[in-house]
């Protein structure tokens, strides 16, 4: 994530778009832990299929994703240091 593009955003923007990234990455999470574990019932159940490595293959989008999280959280936590009360 730019610094420059989250500078050019208001503290609502901010705010919106890590409730956004948060929720949306926790879905892909669940959806890729029941994904796993429908493929390895399948596997047990019919032998071993390539389906199995998708979940695996979509799972290197969570790091990317909780790494933009962090950089919102931090940006979110300087303007809030920043903010004359």
């Amino acid at each position: 994530m730019n610094q420059k593009e989250l500078s050019n955003l208001s503290f609502e923007e901010l705010q919106h778009k890590k409730t956004s990234i948060k929720t949306l990455t926790w879905m892909l999470t669940i959806v890729l832990i029941g994904s796993l574990g429908f493929f390895i019932f399948m596997s047990i159940k019919d032998g071993l299929t390539p389906l199995l490595a998708v979940p695996f293959a979509l799972s290197a989008i969570l790091p990317a994703n909780f790494k933009n999280i962090k950089i919102l959280t931090q940006e979110i936590e300087s303007r809030k240091s920043r903010k004359p009360n």
